[in-house]
């Protein structure tokens, strides 16, 4: 199922941003395509969606690491739904939406992908969009920098009602590329996987300029004497020595 094309345009996304550390952390975000194939019981046309599953990096994603999923079988979750109280019983309930055998397990972040009406879509850990998300002001400073273009999704744990608050506020807002999740990271989408990925890294790269700009040049408060930065030199010859022991 890796050879189709969606799957393919995928997992090159997925090395591309993975292969940044700006983007997001090691072993960190999860990407997702979606589109049609065979189904090789009825031999009619089937809409899947492959998604990072649980674990993995990025930046070394296989076609192994990615979980095949039935839309139409996703989708209707929906409608059996319990509510935020117990949805974390929907994670084992993806396990029967899989198409064909092996891949990957699903993730928690399973929803954020499928139910979120868009070919492909990018949750990513960005130290950029991380700094907007955990500020005190977040709401406010993520409408100053992107205007109504990435809307704030205030801070829900991850999970299927954290999809179900994506999808509402993509739809509410169709001029929107993506999402600032408070507390959390960000979310992109596109209809293509290039469109999404430019997505993805206009959010990002935004938000660098726009914290170069306003932020503080000690965001954390002075240096305390005694614990400055070690010289460059030392610092290689003390992890050189750890290397062994990590």
């Amino acid at each position: 199922m890796t050879s189709h094309p969606e799957a393919s345009a995928l997992l090159a996304r997925s090395h591309r941003l993975g292969a940044d550390p700006r983007n997001t952390n090691y072993a960190g975000g999860n990407a997702s395509a979606k589109g049609t194939a065979t189904d090789p019981v009825t031999g009619g046309d089937v809409e899947l969606m492959w998604v990072k599953g649980s674990g993995g990096d990025l930046g070394t994603l296989t076609g192994a690491g990615l979980a095949v999923l039935r839309l139409d079988r996703m989708r209707a979750l929906k409608d059996v739904y319990p509510g935020v109280e117990r949805e974390d019983e929907m994670v084992a309930a993806f396990d029967y939406c899989l198409h064909g055998k092996g891949g990957a397990a699903p993730s928690i972040d399973t929803a954020m992908h499928g139910l979120v009406e868009a070919a492909h879509v990018d949750h990513l850990h960005p130290d950029s969009g991380i700094a907007l998300a955990c500020a005190a002001d977040g709401e406010k400073l993520t409408a100053e920098c992107f205007g109504d273009t990435v809307v704030w999704v205030p801070w829900r744990r991850p999970g299927f009602q954290l999809g179900l608050d994506i999808a509402a506020v993509k739809e509410a807002n169709p001029q929107a590329i993506g999402c600032v999740l408070g507390g959390h990271g960000i979310t992109a989408w596109g209809d293509t996987s290039e469109e999404c990925e430019r997505n993805s890294l206009h959010i990002i790269r935004t938000a660098e300029a726009f914290l170069a700009e306003r932020g503080r040049a000690e965001p954390f408060g002075a240096v305390i004497e005694g614990y400055a930065a070690l010289p460059e030199a030392e610092r290689r010859e003390r992890a050189a020595a750890l290397a062994p022991y990590v």
